[in-house]
């Protein structure tokens, strides 16, 4: 009996049996290097082809920078794991959960991963009533929890160089304007 893997598949899984599935350019690279394998042409030098692999898909280097980005600020000591989230908010998990679930609290997320969401730490400090407010769109479209982490934390022309985070951390700050980038946003209608 045979099992059916693409090299994509293989390239991946070997990756994570190394640890080493979320340093750029690596599956990228196991991937040229098992199908060089595969086709016999194992006198072609291997840079070459992953250098033409890149060349045919110029976003590769992109999405390689954001997916080392999203793992190294998945990491930050700011991005509380459940328990610790429980702890510093004082919250319940299944509380924290439901909240996340309702849009009311964002989690990050590993990309490819469906498990161990951590909390951004600021949102357990700010007003529950303005975090859900700016949040509310983003829960409306399912948006993917890094656009609300790029969008929460980027500083804005719009909001005199703060950015949404600040805005919604400081009581006092005038909320309309985070709400109108949040749609915005969402639309796809940022910077238009």
């Amino acid at each position: 009996m045979s099992i059916e893997v693409s090299t994509e598949e293989l390239a991946a899984n070997t990756a994570r049996l190394l640890g080493a599935d979320g340093k750029p350019g690596v599956v990228d690279y196991l991937k040229a290097v098992f199908d060089t394998v595969a086709s016999g042409s194992i006198g072609e030098p291997l840079l070459h082809r992953v250098l033409n692999a890149e060349r045919s898909d110029p976003l590769a280097a992109a999405r390689a920078r954001g997916r080392r980005f999203a793992v190294e600020d998945y990491r930050s000591p700011d991005n509380l794991a459940l328990l610790d989230a429980r702890d510093y908010a004082g919250r319940n998990e299944r509380t924290i959960n439901e909240q996340r679930q309702k849009g009311e609290l964002y989690a990050l997320l590993q990309p490819g991963k469906e498990r161990g969401f951590r909390y951004p730490k600021w949102q357990f400090d700010a007003d529950p009533v303005r975090l859900t407010a700016v949040l509310g769109p983003f829960a409306s479209a399912k948006a993917n929890c890094w656009v609300i982490h790029s969008f929460m934390r980027s500083k804005r022309e719009e909001l005199d160089g703060h950015s949404p985070a600040e805005v919604i951390l400081h009581p006092h700050a005038e909320l309309g304007p985070v709400l109108d980038l949040a749609k915005q946003e969402v639309s796809g209608e940022q910077g238009a």
